[in-house]
This record gives structure tokens, C-alpha cells and sequence, in this order.
């Protein structure tokens, strides 16, 4: 340990935060002017000259425990003249000169040098110094602009005249009040540095003095390490009770055994010096300002700039964050093709080595524009290069990795095939096996993964490439093996740290070997004993990932040049970048530092990914490939939409969708086969994490796919549900979802006898939800094979006896769904209905009434209490708010089956009161989603109740308007103005007036809700026509509907045109309107058409309206409008690369006489 001590305190002395402290020991190490025989006397041999002198005709041996109090006691018989005297006349400070110990100490980088001497030999040390100059501090005034240079801070006074000098009791106890400022200095500088201590003995009444003070004043937690520089060796009582005041004690025995005490300081000064030196090497790894790219440096010079610095490199596996201003700088000026046709064939191939090794040096991963002109020109056939040249082998090696980060899979097989290993290093050939591992992970080839890691054989005396085997083992769940490598690999590690001189390379190795092991014991957050570096670097792998992240989490403007063309598993994006995007830079080395010291992003439950987002939402339009790899290894499944959002596959062909669908279909097979079972809950390995995020990638590639690939997954998924391993594979609702969601009726009704081939019970822990339920209702119930029907009878009258109450549910559930898919046998209705009604479950209530026709009437009143008495319960609960659930039930369907009569309006409009206030409070004060729903609903019910009720006693107009107040105050909305003159007030035409402005005015909500309401007044039956104050309102409704859709494409066009909608469903408007219409559909084939550059949020936006206009477009179609907009909007309908939304929209025959 005492060897890391040396490098520490030469670490903060390069890092310019190291002060020094010199005791009364060091003076033994000056050099004689002059023949005398008077010497430095030490605290023991001064504190018997006091006793003599205060106890001389003592017949006793000489008894006293404190040298100060000696002191104290000369001072009090004699006087201080005399103790000074004394004092003078013990320290020969004139006869004595500083020895080359001396200087070799003061030519050290610290920051402030104090002592309690009270000699001038570290005065006059400093004086022979040419390297710092020091100033010299006798006395608290000297502090005073005393620090724009190192110091020598005399703490005790000075020879010949600075007194007083420190050295009786009284003198140590008033001090810290008489000396507070240089007691102050000495503080700061135990806080902010370092503290080494030399000179100094356990003994020394100076050392247990300040000692003492730290310990009361500054405590162990608030100062830096102090260490204490001993030439003998320390007893373990002593060693103890030092560090638990944080004092680290130096052992020079210990380090140099056979030296004697000058010896031992002058080889303890010497080896800081040399650490010293070769770290300031190391960090001046070379000089920025050395180096001249400007101007007219061609190729030659180029390539003997990089080939300096690719062989001065000290050695670290990683580049240092600190060196990347300066690598940062020779890239900018390096990152141009251009150069790489400059010269003679012969330099060309010179400088693509030395580049691509200075790329590899310093962890840049090569961009696509150079590895596309290197690859060209070494495969251009008027380029005449040796293949057995082994620069040029390097440069395939290079070029390979290049391919696989950008997933180019047809150039990665080509340049492996030039590839000689014959020629290759050993190094080199470790480097190909790795990349051919990379690209079996990244090709889901599973068995070549693991057996080309069993099969891979490493040198005994590599160090480098088993931290890598071990991170790969890691990542495919080998943790025992993982361990073993690790474990092997420190013990050599550290037996070559004491012997060889390329720390950088070892200590670098070493750091990444203990981080990577601690990873692993940690992946089940399972705390026991973590490994520790033995050998400290001056890079920590920890420190540098902080870095990186701090950097990558800042939010930058991230420019994407060029065009998207494809994106799946063999292809990639060629879009290039300019070099001045520096935190796209930060995201590539990222990425490259993270496989360089082996250390993924996940193992296990623990993860290390706080800059994975930051780096991939900066990589993604570049490397696709590369980022999903790691969003996968690190089972990330929330940032999907960079990838697979709306945006990206709204620019892709069905062909190319269906491409990544089938590679992502072979995958899922690959993980049904790996995946363990016991390990569902937590994932070991890149196939259980993986598992838990294709599906959700699939699910997105549905709305895309064709029929025969949808057909594929369909199949995939019942071999996985009819498996053990499916609690594995999660995002299944989502998948199962966008699946059925993605057939036509008519295709869903066509797979319908292999839907009820699924599993009947759901697991909502596992997200499986019987895929049944998601089918749409059919036009006409299926007739399905009579074994089909009789096999699922089996299976759900099993469940229902069983004493799983979950299970029963699912398979009463499955029966409804076939109820209304297929045609089941008159035995089996009347069973089903049995079941419903011999049931405690309330919403059974609500499925007999929508099945069983004769029920209706009894049953749509117990449904509609039911609901109210929901509301109401819920509105008392004022100071909670509890999302979910389904409050309102199916109480709008049976609305128009109640016995209106029959319901209290006071008392009910009172319960939707109450509810709808603690709602507008919660969305008011908690923004709450839910409330603005809930509150939505409550007025949808309040209105459809009040206009059935159709004349209000004054008790119930009163009340109603109460209610609608509160609406008012969160709506702006022209429909409650319409409500309130419709049917409250029946107000004269200035209100009409007041509903054009509001109109006009309106945001999304206001739209969404004038639209409703046109709906409820046809559900209800009122004649607008009839009323030509309404009628007006609503054609100018239709107008500002299309005026709408002449702008931006914005929430507030979305819901226009559902209020067109709805408007044309009722009444086709006249000749002159549709025409606005029609030109404006034209428009909107254009302006909703997803294209390269749309964000997420604008693609679904313009999904959205693109739908709704494809509906208008069906629905105009029906009614027999014959127009170019219409048939160009029927043929988008068929354009197999839209989203499936759009292929859903049938455009029938139009309607005949």
C-alpha cells in the first residue's frame, strides 16, 4: 500500500493540490557550513536541556511527560530572554546550509509549504530553486497578497528576529486566538488539499498539537487525506490510532528496508518526482499547441503528425476524457475524404493506417463518409495495393468493424473475404474473432454466439481481449464464467503492475476489470463483497462514464442531413453528419468506450444507462442498428418511437416493413428457444431482455405489414402462448392488439377459428389478454368447423367449474365474445344466459342487456341506477381522486331505454353536480387527465338527460343552470351557449351571434364538444332543420370546418374534421360548400402525407387527420358523390404502404335508387 501512497500524493501534487508540512526531524538532513561540533537537537534531547536548567540539583531521574511544559517552566524561573536564548543556541540555523534533500523537496509542485521550524534552511532551499519561486511568510501581516506564489509559511516564528516563538503551553493555548489568520490558512489548506506531513515524529509535541486541532476543529469527514511521511517504522497501535484520525502514515522502512534516513528521503522524494514526471507525460499526452494542420499540410505531413502520436500514446484501453479537446481538434482537421486522395498510392495507403489507427487509438468510431472512401478506394481496381501488405489488412480489419456498426452485412462479408490472418497480429486476430461475435449477437445467430465464445482461445499472457470474453459471457447470462475469467485475469494483471512500466495500459485494465466484476455480483442487487483496484490510475472507468453522461444528457439541437432510404436488420441509414455536431461525436465514442472496457449497458436487474437515451436519440438516424442493439441489451422498450415510431415507418413501402417483420418473426423464434422460464421476472441475458422488448417492436411493425406477415406473427404467437416460456415475452397485449387491429373485419372473421385456438384464461400480470376480445363485431355471425366449436366448449365449460374464480370469468367471457362472433347452439345461448344471470358480477347486467333483446327495459334501468349511485359515491370522496375503473359504465347506451319518467331529475342532476365540480377542481389544480374525461362525460350525461326530460319544473330549470354554470367556467365552447338557448332559455339572435364568435375562437376541446353535441341532438331526434335559427348555426358550422382545413395541421383540424363528419352524416351541404370541401381534401392528400424530417408528434397528427379525411371521403363515396378528389382518396384506401387505419376504410358501391 505504501507504493499507492507515493502515486496519491504524487497525483494531487500534478493536480496541484498538494501543501506540505515540515517538522523539527527534518533539519537533521542539512549539510555543515562550517567545522562544528553543535547539532539540531531533537524534542527529547530539548527537553532534557530545559530539565537541567529548572531541575538542576534534582537527586532524582529525570521525570516530566510534556516538552512544553518544560518550556513553560524555563520561561516562568528563568524569563523568555533565556528560552529564546536557549532555543537559539539548540538550532544552529547559521552553521548548517540545505542539503540536496533540501532542494530536491522545494522543487516539488506544492501548493504552499508551512513549518514549525524555526530555522531558514527551506528559505534558503528555495532560493537555489529555478523551477518555482516561493514567498516567504514570517508573520500573520506577510499573508497579505502573499498568495500569488507558492509559500513558506513559518507557523512557530523564525530565526533570526520573527517571534514570538512557539513553545511553551501558554504559547500553543492562545494560538488559535493570538494567530487566528495563520490558524485559518492552515485550515483551508487541510480542506482543500492534500496534507503531507514530514519531519514529524509521533512524539513531536508539535505534531500531537496540531494534530489535536484537526481532529477537534475539522474532524475526520471534512479534510482531505493527510499523510505522514515516517523514516521508522510505526507500531500498529500507533498506525491505528493515526488512521482514525485520517492520517495515513508513509512506512519509508517498509518501502527502503536497506537505506538509511537520508537515503530513505532522498529515494522517497525521487520516486514523487518521477511519478510526478511521468504522469505530467502521460497527461500531456502530446502538446496541442506542437501541432500545425493549418495551411498547406498535405498528406505526408499529415501522416508523420499521426504516426507520432499513434506511438507516444501512453497506453490506456480507453481515451481519457481529458484528452478529447485535443484529439477533437487533429480529427476536425483529419475527418476529410479528400485527403485521402492526395499523394501516391504507396502514402495513401500510409495515412489510411495511421488514421484508422489514431480513430481506434482514441475511440472514434469511423463516420460513414470515411469508411465509404476507404472502402472504395481499396476496392477500386485502378488502385493496384499488395492484399498481403499489412497495412492494408489492418485497414479491412478496421473498415469490418465499421460495417457491422452501421449493419452494412454485404460489405461486412466482402471485406472479411480479404481479410489474411496469416498476416494479421495476435492482437488482431483477437479483434476479428470479437467483431464475428458482435455480428452473430447482432443476427440473432444463438448458437454461434455462445460456441464461438467456448471455442475462442486466448494467449496466457493476454490481459486485454479475457476482459472482453468475460463482458460477452456476461451479456449472454454466462456469469460464472464471466467471473472465473475476471477473477484470473486480476490476479495476472496485478503481478505485472509490480513489475512493468506501462502502468497506463495495466491500471486501465485493472479499473475495468474490477468495475465489470463488481457489475456483475451486483446484478441482483445481492450486496457482499465487491472488489477494490489495488493499483490506482489516473483514469477511473466510473469517472469517465460520469462524463460522458453529463455530457450526453445536455439538451442540444440535433440536425439530421440527407434522406432516410431504409431501415432494418441488414440495412441501414447513409444520411451523413457534418464534424462540427461535437455531441453526435460524444454519442459514437460513448458507444465505443462502452464495448472497449467491456462493460453493457444491462446485466441482470442493474443497469448503467443513464446516457443511453442521450445517445441514442443523437445516433439513431445514423446507426439504427447499432442503437437498437443496445436499447435491447439494455431492455429498454420506452424510447421504441425513435426507431419504430409513426414517423419512421410512415416513410417505408409495405415490402420493406414486411423485411423487418419477418427478421423480427425469426428472432422471436430464436428467443422461444433460449429463453429460461425461471428467469421471467428477471432477466439474465440479452435473450430475456430482448424478449421483453421485440414484441413491443412487432406490435408497431403490424400497422404496416401485409396479410401474409401478420399471418406469420398470428402463428408465432400461438406457438408462444401454447408454451411455458410466454410469461417471458412481454409488450404481448400490445402485440396481440395491433395484430387483430390490423386485419379487416372480413380478414379477422376468416381467423377466427384460429383466434379460438388461443389460450381462453388471461394472465393481465403477463399481459396476455385472450386474443378474442379484441376481434370486431362482425356483419353476420360465423359458422365455424363443428370440431373447432366443440373443442372450445370443452375448454370453457372445464373452466367455468372450476374453483378459480379468475379462470371462470375468462371462460364466461370467452362465451360472450363467441355470442357475438359465431354461431352457437340454442343449448349453448341459453346456458351462457344462465350463467349471466345466475352471476354476482354487476356487469353482467350490462352484457345481457346488449344480448338478450327482452331484457332490456328491466335491465336498462338497473344499469343506469347503478352508474348514478357510482357517481355519487365517487363525488364524496373530495379530498381523494382514484383513476381507472369504468365509472360511467355503459350508461349511454341504455339512455334511450330508461323510463325517463321514472327518474328523480332533482335529485340525480344534484349527484352530477357534485361530481362534476370535485372533477373540474381536480382538473384545475392537478391538471388531471382523468378529471377533464370524467368531467367531459358527466356533461354529456347531464344534457342527454335534461333534453330528454323535455320540459323542466322551475325547481329543475334552476338546478339544471346551477350545473351548466359549472361547465361554463371550464368550456368555451359554443355548444353549451347553443344548450343553454336551445333548451333552458330559447334567448333571442344575439346568442347566435355569440356562438360564431365562440366558434371562431375555439381550441380543440370546444370543437371536440360542439361536434358531440350535433351527435346527441340526432341521437335524440331533434329536428334541426325545422328550427332556422339552428340550421343557420350549423351550416356555419360546416363552413368553419373546412375553412379549418385550409391551415395548419394541428389538434384543431383533427377535431374540425370530425365535426364535418358528423355535419355531412346528417346533411349533404349545398354545391357551393362541397366544392370548398372537396379542394380542400385535395390539399390534405399532400399535407398529411408522412414524410423524411416529421417528428413523431407531427406524423401522428397528420395520421390522425388522414384517417378522419379517408372517412369523409368513404362516407361521400356511399352517397354517390362523383368527383377525382374522392377516387383519389379511395385509391389511397388501397395503397398497400399505408398504415393499416387507412386500409380498413371501405369505400362501398355507391348507393342505387
Amino acid at each position: 500500500m505504501n507504493r499507492t501512497y507515493v502515486t496519491d500524493i504524487a497525483t494531487a501534487l500534478s493536480e496541484k493540490h498538494a501543501a506540505l508540512m515540515v517538522g523539527a526531524g527534518f533539519s537533521k538532513n542539512a549539510e555543515k557550513l562550517s567545522a562544528t561540533d553543535r547539532e539540531f537537537l531533537n524534542w527529547t534531547e530539548l527537553s532534557d536541556k530545559f530539565y537541567d536548567l529548572v531541575y538542576e540539583n534534582s537527586k532524582t531521574g529525570k521525570r516530566y511527560c510534556s516538552s512544553l511544559r518544560l518550556a513553560q517552566e524555563v520561561e516562568t524561573v528563568l524569563g523568555r530572554p533565556k528560552l529564546e536564548t536557549i532555543l537559539k543556541d539548540s538550532i544552529p540555523d547559521l552553521d548548517y546550509g540545505p542539503s540536496n534533500i533540501y532542494t530536491e523537496l522545494m522543487e516539488l509542485p506544492w501548493v504552499d509549504v508551512f513549518t514549525t521550524n524555526y530555522d531558514t534552511l527551506l528559505e534558503r532551499a528555495a532560493d537555489s530553486v529555478t523551477t518555482r519561486r516561493y514567498n516567504v511568510v514570517v508573520s500573520q501581516e506577510d499573508l497579505v497578497n502573499s498568495n500569488d506564489a507558492p509559500r513558506i509559511i513559518k507557523l512557530h516564528g523564525s530565526f533570526p528576529s520573527h517571534r514570538p516563538f512557539i513553545i511553551t503551553e501558554e504559547d500553543y493555548r492562545t494560538y488559535p486566538v493570538k494567530f487566528a489568520a495563520l490558524v485559518n490558512t492552515v485550515q483551508q489548506a487541510l480542506l482543500e488539499n492534500v496534507f503531507c506531513m514530514i519531519g514529524f515524529s509521533c512524539e513531536d509535541p508539535n505534531f500531537l498539537k496540531w494534530i489535536g486541532w484537526i481532529h477537534d476543529n475539522l474532524g475526520r469527514s471534512s479534510s482531505q487525506k493527510i499523510y505522514m511521511i515516517s523514516v521508522n517504522h510505526t507500531p500498529e497501535a500507533t498506525f491505528k490510532m493515526l488512521s482514525e484520525q485520517n492520517i495515513v502514515v508513509v512506512d519509508l522502512e517498509e518501502l527502503y528496508p536497506s537505506l538509511n534516513i537520508s537515503e530513505k528521503i532522498d529515494h522517497f522524494l525521487k520516486d514523487l518526482k518521477e511519478e510526478i514526471d511521468n504522469k505530467n507525460s502521460r497527461d500531456n499526452w502530446f502538446d496541442i499547441n506542437s501541432i500545425h494542420l493549418k495551411g498547406k499540410a498535405g498528406i505526408k505531413e499529415y501522416t508523420l503528425i499521426l504516426q507520432k502520436l499513434n506511438d507516444s500514446y501512453p497506453g490506456w484501453i480507453y481515451l481519457p476524457w481529458k484528452m478529447k479537446g485535443r484529439t477533437d481538434y487533429i480529427l476536425r482537421y483529419l475527418e476529410n475524404e479528400s485527403i485521402f486522395d492526395q499523394g501516391t498510392e504507396d502514402e495513401q495507403i500510409l495515412y489510411i493506417y495511421e488514421y484508422l489507427r489514431f480513430c481506434d487509438t482514441v475511440g472514434r468510431p469511423l463516420l460513414a463518409q470515411a469508411t465509404t472512401a476507404i472502402w472504395t478506394k481499396l476496392t477500386n481496381d485502378s488502385f493496384l495495393i499488395d492484399n498481403t501488405n499489412y497495412k492494408v489488412q489492418f485497414a479491412y480489419l478496421h473498415l469490418l468493424r465499421s460495417f457491422r456498426e452501421l449493419a452494412q452485412w454485404e460489405h461486412y462479408d466482402c471485406c472479411k473475404s480479404r481479410i489474411k490472418e496469416n498476416i494479421l497480429t495476435y492482437d488482431d486476430k483477437q479483434f476479428l474473432y470479437a467483431c464475428d461475435w458482435w455480428k452473430c449477437l447482432y443476427q440473432f445467430e444463438a448458437d454461434e454466439i455462445s460456441d464461438k465464445l467456448d471455442q475462442w482461445q486466448l494467449s496466457k499472457g493476454d490481459l486485454y481481449w479475457p476482459l472482453i470474453k468475460a463482458s460477452m459471457y456476461a451479456i449472454i447470462g454466462s456469469f460464472s464464467k464471466a467471473e472465473d475469467i475476471l477473477m484470473k485475469n486480476l490476479v495476472l494483471v496485478r503481478q505485472k503492475l509490480f513489475k512493468s512500466q506501462k502502468k497506463e495500459y495495466l491500471c486501465s485494465i485493472e479499473d475495468s476489470c474490477v468495475s465489470l466484476l463488481n457489475f456483475i455480483k451486483q446484478r441482483n442487487f445481492s450486496i457482499g463483497t465487491l472488489e477494490k483496484s489495488v493499483n490506482q490510475g489516473d483514469v477511473s472507468w466510473w469517472d469517465e462514464n460520469e462524463k460522458y453522461c453529463l455530457h450526453l444528457n445536455t439538451q442540444d439541437e440535433i440536425k439530421v442531413d440527407g434522406a432516410n432510404t431504409n431501415f432494418d436488420l441488414s440495412t441501414t441509414y447513409t444520411t451523413h453528419f457534418g464534424t462540427s455536431n461535437k455531441c453526435v461525436f460524444y454519442a459514437l465514442e460513448y458507444l465505443r468506450f462502452i464495448e472497449q472496457s467491456g462493460h453493457p449497458f444491462r446485466l441482470g436487474n442493474v443497469t448503467n444507462t443513464k446516457g443511453l437515451v442521450g445517445t441514442i436519440k443523437r445516433l439513431v438516424p445514423y446507426y439504427p442498428h447499432w442503437c437498437l442493439m443496445q436499447m435491447l441489451i439494455a431492455q429498454d422498450d420506452k424510447h421504441l418511437d425513435l426507431f419504430f415510431g409513426r414517423a419512421q415507418l410512415g416513410i417505408m413501402t409495405q415490402k420493406e416493413v414486411d423485411s423487418i417483420a419477418n427478421d423480427y418473426v425469426k428472432i422471436l423464434r430464436v428467443l422461444l428457444q433460449r429463453v429460461e422460464p425461471q428467469n421471467q421476472f428477471s432477466s439474465t441475458s440479452i435473450y430475456e431482455q430482448s424478449a421483453a422488448v421485440v414484441p413491443y417492436i412487432v406490435a408497431r411493425l403490424c400497422y404496416k405489414c401485409s396479410t401474409a406477415v401478420l399471418d406469420s406473427i398470428l402463428d408465432l404467437l400461438l406457438d408462444i402462448f401454447h408454451n411455458r416460456k410466454r410469461a417471458n415475452f412481454k409488450g404481448i397485449k400490445k402485440l396481440l392488439e395491433g395484430l387483430i387491429g390490423a386485419y379487416t373485419d372480413e380478414q379477422q372473421a376468416e381467423r377466427i377459428e384460429k383466434i379460438l385456438m388461443f389460450p381462453i384464461v388471461s394472465d393481465i400480470r403477463n399481459e396476455y389478454i385472450d386474443p378474442i376480445h379484441f376481434l370486431s363485431i362482425f356483419k353476420e355471425k360465423i359458422v365455424v368447423k363443428q370440431e373447432v366449436y366443440e373443442d372450445s366448449l370443452y375448454e370453457i365449460k372445464k373452466l367455468v367449474v372450476s374453483d378459480d374464480p379468475e379462470q371462470k370469468e375468462c371462460a364466461i367471457n370467452r362465451l360472450i365474445s363467441m355470442y357475438q362472433l359465431i354461431q352457437l347452439s340454442e343449448n349453448d345461448k341459453k346456458w351462457l344466459f344462465k350463467l349471466l344471470t345466475d352471476s354476482k358480477n354487476n356487469e353482467y347486467k350490462e352484457i345481457l342487456y346488449f344480448l338478450k333483446p327482452d331484457f332490456k327495459k328491466d335491465l336498462a334501468n338497473d344499469i343506469f341506477e347503478d352508474t348514478i349511485s357510482r357517481l355519487e359515491s365517487d363525488s364524496r370522496q373530495t379530498s381523494t381522486f382514484s383513476g381507472g375503473g369504468r365509472l360511467f359504465g355503459d350508461i349511454f347506451s341504455v339512455l334511450n331505454d330508461i323510463n325517463i319518467a321514472s327518474v328523480n331529475y332533482v335529485e340525480t342532476i344534484e349527484i352530477i353536480k357534485a361530481f362534476a365540480q370535485k372533477n373540474y377542481d381536480w382538473s384545475v389544480n392537478n391538471n388531471s387527465f382523468e378529471a377533464k374525461n370524467r368531467l367531459y362525460l358527466s356533461f354529456i350525461l347531464f344534457i342527454r338527460l335534461t333534453i330528454k326530460r323535455e320540459k323542466l319544473s322551475n325547481e329543475e330549470f334552476d338546478q339544471a343552470l346551477d350545473v351548466l354554470t359549472i361547465y361554463e367556467n371550464y368550456y368555451s365552447s359554443a355548444a353549451l351557449t347553443l344548450f343553454r338557448s336551445d333548451f333552458l332559455e330559447n334567448t333571442a339572435q344575439n346568442d347566435l351571434e355569440a356562438c360564431y364568435e365562440k366558434m371562431w375562437l375555439s381550441k380543440t376541446a370546444d370543437i371536440d364538444l360542439l361536434g358531440d353535441y350535433y351527435e346527441i341532438l340526432k341521437i335524440e331526434g331533434i329536428a334541426i332543420n325545422a328550427n332556422l335559427k339552428a340550421n343557420a348555426f350549423w351550416n356555419k358550422a360546416f363552413e368553419f370546418s373546412t375553412y379549418q382545413m385550409t391551415r395548419n395541421i394541428n389538434d384543431e383540424l383533427l377535431s374540425s374534421l370530425k365535426l364535418c363528419y358528423s355535419l355531412l352524416k346528417y346533411k349533404i351541404p349545398e354545391k357551393t360548400e362541397m366544392q370548398l370541401l372537396l379542394c380542400a381534401m385535395d390539399r390534405l392528400i399532400y399535407t398529411t402525407t408522412i414524410s423524411h424530417g416529421n417528428s413523431e408528434a407531427e406524423a401522428i397528427i397528420y395520421l390522425k387527420c388522414r384517417i378522419q379525411v379517408c372517412k369523409i371521403a368513404s362516407f361521400l363515396y356511399s352517397q354517390g358523390f362523383d368527383d377525382e378528389v374522392i377516387y383519389k382518396w379511395k385509391e389511397i384506401s388501397k395503397n398497400e404502404s399505408e398504415f393499416s387505419e387507412i386500409r380498413k376504410i371501405s369505400f362501398f358501391e355507391k348507393a342505387t335508387e
